[in-house]
């Protein structure tokens, strides 16, 4: 998978919880996002999953666009095809990681032999 983001901004009123974030990820390549309590972090992989709608910026996944607010485009949550797992018990804390992150694909009728991956 490939990441692009672009000149991205999300403010909640006059905070501004992104302020021109660029971010370029090829396919392989690893990134952590680390910082205090408040900076964004969160703002960034919710914008990034379709959760949250920037205010600008562009956000493309392996080379499609899935936000361009100068296009006024924003593709759907379920056609994004991520998966996001929380910090905290959010999904259900009686199953393993891996059946947490697997939920979502057996549900879509994912092949099992991709999902075991």
């Amino acid at each position: 998978m490939s990441l692009s983001i672009k000149n991205l901004n999300k403010n909640f009123g006059d905070v501004s919880a992104l302020h021109d974030i660029n971010l370029s990820l090829n396919q392989g390549e690893l990134a952590a996002l680390v910082g205090p309590s408040g900076c964004g972090k969160t703002t960034l992989l919710r914008s990034i999953a379709g959760l949250e709608h920037p205010s600008s910026g562009q956000i493309e996944i392996n080379e499609h666009s899935v936000f361009d607010s100068e296009l006024n485009e924003s593709v759907a949550i379920q056609d994004r095809k991520l998966g996001m797992v929380f910090q905290d018990f959010a999904l259900w804390p009686h199953l393993t990681v891996y059946e947490n992150v697997a939920f979502g694909y057996a549900h879509e009728k994912t092949p099992k032999i991709w999902i075991s991956g």
